[in-house]
């Protein structure tokens, strides 16, 4: 029987430990806390075992619920009224080539057809707890800023909405008993819900704002609406990530009050990204680079292509700032989680992949877990916001 405190404590510390070495070499702390993970991790002791980090799911729903929550918050109204088209042309641009190049990459490098599109779609998606944590960390506020974490909001929704879509139909096509009508229903019926349980959420949390309840009861009734909604999602097979984005995004539209939300998170974010950052560090498995040899190189180059290069030509559309315009691709580089969590779904969806999409993805995030917050915060300090 798993020892659960032990290793909790366990990672914690080691975690704690990465971040404050990684901070002291001038490095992100986020970057500390994936490189001491994987030292923990099946890649080298093994103290942390696959079946651990199986039994500790738990801890990697409820960060991202935490994280969809954010990214939703920052899907204000005036936002879009200011940047809308701007960041909405920006993303589409970038999120277009990534999808582009990565499947044609892959799926030139002898990827299947379906697994090929999968994989596309999993590069959209940026590290939101990747970025949060580096912005905080140097608590820059600028113009480039703004722009980033509104993008990272709206990739991250793109990406949930095409997913959604895309895996639904992918699983019809191979479920004979499943005609297009009665997908397309489905699919409609799973997103609408969604929807309407994170507008519903988001009005019980305005309520409360609004009442200005008690800081420490308002904690609680945050964290047990999340994880209320998250025990729904995986029980009637919703996106947990779209209901609280939603729910975030309702939040600030109806109480203008984001920093009353991100105020409160903040009092559990910590220990939670740590363990979260560090058991994502610690399930990147090293000997999965051989098995997916060339097609993981073809991932991470689409990506980067998609990310630096898609951004920067549609953004020069724009009327951005030239040094937004070179930077902005670099920021969106990083990502984990929520990746991550979606390949977990797809091999779910789509139990023929065997596992392929994963160990393609991981390659990936095994790269840009990394290299992804120091290409980051190169962005900032080139933008002159560290």
């Amino acid at each position: 029987m798993m020892n659960a405190p032990l290793y909790v404590g366990i990672i914690l510390l080691i975690g704690l430990v990465g971040g404050k070495a990684a901070s002291k070499i001038n490095l992100p702390s986020v970057t500390g806390y994936i490189l001491f993970g994987l030292l923990l991790g099946p890649s080298f002791t093994n103290i942390i075992t696959k079946e651990t980090i199986k039994s500790l799911q738990f801890v990697n729903e409820l960060a991202l619920g935490i994280l969809a929550l954010s990214i939703g918050a920052e899907l204000h109204r005036l936002v879009f009224k200011k940047f809308g088209k701007t960041l909405l042309l920006v993303s589409l641009g970038d999120e277009l080539v990534t999808f582009c190049s990565v499947f044609l990459f892959t799926y030139l490098l002898g990827l299947q057809l379906q697994l090929a599109i999968v994989l596309g779609i999993l590069a959209m998606t940026v590290s939101p707890s990747g970025v949060f944590s580096i912005v905080k960390e140097y608590k820059t506020k600028g113009e480039f800023t703004k722009n980033l974490l509104a993008l990272v909001a709206i990739d991250n929704l793109i990406c949930i909405f095409v997913f959604g879509i895309v895996t639904a139909i992918l699983q019809g096509i191979g479920n004979v008993d499943i005609g297009g009508t009665t997908l397309f229903i489905l699919l409609i019926t799973e997103i609408s819900l969604a929807i309407i349980l994170g507008i519903l959420g988001g009005l019980a949390v305005s309520y409360m704002i609004k009442k200005k309840t008690n800081n420490n009861k308002f904690l609680v009734f945050l964290l047990g609406l999340i994880l209320l909604n998250i025990g729904i999602a995986n029980h009637f097979n919703l996106s947990a990530l779209l209901i609280n984005m939603v729910k975030g995004a309702t939040i600030v539209n109806l109480t203008n009050k984001k920093l009353v939300l991100s105020s409160t998170l903040e009092r559990v974010e910590l220990p939670i990204f740590v363990l979260f950052l560090t058991l994502a560090g610690a399930k990147l498995d090293l000997s999965i680079l051989g098995s997916v040899g060339i097609v993981g190189i073809g991932y991470i180059g689409g990506r980067l292509l998609g990310k630096i290069g898609g951004s920067f030509i549609f953004s020069n559309f724009t009327s951005l700032d030239m040094q937004i315009k070179k930077n902005i691709g670099m920021a969106l580089t990083p990502q984990a989680g929520v990746a991550i969590g979606l390949s977990i779904i797809a091999e779910q969806k789509l139990p023929a992949s065997g596992g392929i999409i994963t160990g393609i993805l991981l390659t990936g995030v095994i790269f840009f877990e990394i290299v992804g917050p120091l290409m980051l915060k190169q962005a900032l300090k080139n933008t002159g916001e560290i």
